[in-house]
């Protein structure tokens, strides 16, 4: 079972639309034990900020989701997919939460970490493809995710 609901929500994110698709996956992933099941919960509690409509909330929701996210990767400092994850909300959030202080550090991860990653090579293409699409990316960046997809 963990594969699948893993992969569907790989598959899913971040086309995450509303507060109800992020609740349905958040149920889908919240028995699951693997890192990356929970660095997409986490995931799922961002995109819950995005679409609660009280600012308390909000930011309720911000705090547990950075919390989960960043206490993920302490104990798993060169998983690819987790580090995708932080680089992605941290280029898309707002600047005044100031969560924006570990996107070089996962930027560098990953690509280092990219290659030897054991997932396959098709999602690695989606996790680079996706990161080209982030509002902050600068053009050193985008050189260097096209010349990883090359080498993949």
């Amino acid at each position: 079972m963990q594969a699948s609901v893993l992969s569907d929500v790989r598959n899913q994110f971040p086309k995450i639309n509303s507060m109800e698709e992020a609740e349905f996956h958040m149920k889908l992933l919240e028995k699951e034990k693997d890192p990356a099941s929970k660095a997409y919960y986490a995931a799922m509690l961002f995109m819950k900020a995005k679409y609660v409509k009280f600012p308390l909330s909000k930011y309720n929701y911000f705090k547990k989701g950075k919390a989960a996210l960043d206490q993920l990767i302490q104990e798993n400092k060169e998983n690819v997919e987790i580090r995708y994850l932080r680089f992605v909300f941290q280029n898309e959030l707002p600047d005044f939460l100031n969560y924006h202080n570990n996107i070089e550090e996962d930027f560098s991860t990953i690509i280092k970490g990219m290659e030897k990653s054991d997932l396959n090579k098709e999602f690695k293409h989606k996790i680079l493809k996706n990161m080209l699409l982030v509002k902050n990316i600068t053009k050193n960046q985008t050189t260097q995710i096209k010349l990883l997809s090359t080498e993949i």
